[in-house]
């Protein structure tokens, strides 16, 4: 028998399987365990709103050893620019008064210079790691201003819980003895829309507003944990990929609706297709949940999903 502290938790070797404990407590089997990395975006579409009317939910999907390995690469690349815990996200622009409230404002400038070069770096070094991409986006009914922002929280849960959904139906098909969600600090400190629909997802298997079941049952039936983990994003490497995953795609799906003929976020996003959950031939749905009243919206993103990422 081995055993390696991991913090707080111990990984147990017995039988060849290695088994994850936290202080007495079993938790599951290490070679089967997985997280779910997940931030949120939002996208102004194609039809003139005056605010985004479409919300991004979603990140990667990846097993202790594959997130290992991931956090050693992004650090390799890191290291090449600037520090390797110097935080990243793909608008980086969004990250100067943090950088400038740490005496860093000559870092910041140095990483926003340099970052296409490093997001390809990071996206061509870290795709035969073996993680899978789930990320759904909604597209609001409306494009009046008022009832956008009305019904944001309603999308934020929506959003989420089709992510959910479809992280769930992955665990089942793979197997997964537990599950951890780790999503990145709520917009204005507000978990409520993720902790009231995880919790009808976790205990029930629907959603919270109990009409739409979930095709996988209830999450505590596969081996999720009782509560979603909730840090800053700035503070976690996986996190941040998350947030270049997404971003890539929220380009990629601008590119989609005809808003952008190409973009930079597109091709990153053709590097690490075969990481997304459905590949080949089946992100749409799978990979990357589309919900629009518009058929002939959902129709087009469908068919430049299965053109481009074949």
């Amino acid at each position: 028998m081995g055993e390696h502290n991991i913090r707080n938790g111990a990984i147990i070797i017995r039988s060849g399987k290695r088994h994850f404990y936290w202080g007495d407590q079993f938790w599951g089997n290490w070679d089967k365990a997985m997280r779910w990395f997940a931030d949120n975006s939002e996208l102004i579409g194609a039809r003139g709103t005056e605010i985004p009317d479409m919300l991004f939910f979603g990140g990667i999907i990846v097993s202790p050893d594959m997130e290992t390995e991931l956090n050693k690469r992004i650090k390799a690349i890191k290291s090449k620019y600037g520090p390797i815990r110097a935080p990243i996200k793909w608008n980086f622009k969004d990250l100067k008064l943090h950088y400038e409230k740490l005496d860093k404002a000559e870092l910041y400038s140095k990483l926003l210079a340099s970052s296409k070069e490093w997001r390809t770096e990071i996206f061509e070094s870290v795709k035969d790691i073996e993680f899978t991409i789930v990320i759904a986006f909604v597209q609001s009914h409306s494009i009046k201003t008022t009832t956008i922002r009305g019904v944001k929280p309603d999308l934020t849960r929506y959003v989420f819980s089709n992510g959910l959904m479809r992280v769930a139906l992955h665990a089942k098909e793979t197997k997964s003895d537990e599950c951890e969600i780790v999503l990145d600090w709520p917009d204005k400190s507000d978990p409520k829309p993720f902790n009231e629909e995880y919790e009808s997802a976790y205990n029930s298997g629907c959603t919270s507003e109990g009409n739409v079941p979930y095709h996988s049952g209830p999450l505590k039936l596969l081996g999720f944990r009782d509560s979603v983990l909730f840090t800053p994003m700035l503070r976690c490497a996986p996190l941040q990929f998350a947030d270049l995953v997404l971003g890539a795609c929220r380009e990629f799906i601008e590119c989609s609706i005809g808003k952008k003929e190409t973009g930079f976020g597109a091709d990153l996003t053709k590097i690490i297709a075969r990481r997304y959950r459905g590949y080949k031939g089946n992100i749409y749905g799978r990979g990357i949940s589309v919900a629009s009243g518009d058929s002939a919206f959902k129709a087009k993103v469908k068919t430049y999903i299965n053109t481009e990422l074949a």
